[in-house]
């Protein structure tokens, strides 16, 4: 399958999207393991600065919260 520029920038972020949502309902949880928080924070982090960097920092509040959540 090839996807053209403009599906495959759609494609990425709903995946970091739906990875997010993922985050933020581990973030509550307290049987998640932390070595799989910090990993998953880590990617976040990626996540976010490809956001901003792309012009995408409307969310970067969200994640942040999200990523200080697994920390806590």
């Amino acid at each position: 399958m090839k996807l053209n520029a403009d599906q495959l920038e759609r494609l990425a972020l709903h995946s970091a999207f739906g990875l997010h949502l993922i985050a933020k309902w581990m973030a509550t949880r307290t049987d998640i393991d932390p070595e799989i928080r910090d990993r998953l924070t880590t990617h976040l982090e990626a996540i976010d600065g490809v956001l901003v960097k792309n012009g995408h920092d409307w969310i970067q509040d969200e994640i942040e919260a999200t990523e200080a959540a697994l920390h806590t």
